[in-house]
């Protein structure tokens, strides 16, 4: 595989453990007024997204991290793609402290985060346009990730804007990018697309791609749906977004 292959994942992973980082700890530091928001979030979740970076990156590289038995590594990845992602819903949706921050982070922000899947186009070049992934999976998970994430900042300005009907848009945006991340890997397991579980490719489904995507989209309409009563009708504002 060309050296050039392993960088999309390598900064997505990188960049989401930065981006979600700050953003908890912006979120716990203006946010002390609400009940059991706690500073020391930031590099909790840090550490939690860290480890859950570094498990990835050892489970997918089995040439350099040999287990002893080969036979282990598929239901380990889905123990590191799955058990994450379900601690980290129980904690936002159970925890006083994860409910308080979810709450307070601004709704454009958990949209605007997910500018990252644009490089979902690295499925369709090189890897398609090599022929190193079928089309029946490189084409609707590429498409589908990148229009989502061209999209995140459109979305996000509506929101911050306050337009009218920007909510309902946020939430079929959220809806639209949940079943990109659906179709993904029921596409990759029907056309057999053995590259996903070949370092780097494998950060993908065990880390970058359809759980911590469907983790943010999940936040994001949680935050929609805590936030409601805000007022979005900003019509002066929103004039330049079809400007």
């Amino acid at each position: 595989m060309n050296p050039l292959s392993s960088i999309p994942p390598f900064l997505q992973g990188i960049g989401a453990l930065v981006i979600f980082a700050e953003g908890v700890f912006l979120v716990a530091w203006y946010a002390r007024q609400a009940e059991h928001a706690r500073p020391d979030a930031a590099p909790v979740v840090a550490g939690f997204l860290s480890l859950w970076f570094a498990a990835a990156l050892l489970l997918g590289d089995s040439a350099h991290f040999p287990l002893p038995s080969e036979s282990l590594r598929q239901p380990l990845s889905g123990l590191v793609a799955l058990v994450p992602f379900a601690a980290a819903l129980l904690w936002a949706f159970r925890s006083s402290a994860g409910r308080a921050i979810n709450s307070a982070t601004a709704p454009a922000a958990l949209i605007a985060v997910q500018f990252y899947r644009v490089a979902g186009v690295f499925f369709l070049f090189p890897h398609l346009a090599y022929g190193t992934l079928p089309g029946g999976f490189a084409w609707p998970a590429g498409v589908g990730d990148t229009i989502t994430g061209l999209a995140a900042p459109f979305v996000a300005l509506a929101l911050l804007r306050q337009c009218r009907g920007s909510v309902t848009l946020a939430v079929a945006w959220n809806l639209f990018g949940i079943l990109d991340l659906i179709v993904a890997p029921a596409t990759a397991t029907y056309f057999r697309v053995p590259i996903l579980a070949m370092y780097p490719l494998s950060l993908v489904p065990l880390f970058v791609g359809p759980p911590l995507g469907i983790l943010t989209h999940v936040l994001s309409l949680r935050n929609l749906a805590v936030n409601r009563n805000v007022p979005y009708a900003n019509i002066e504002k929103c004039k330049h977004l079809s400007s």
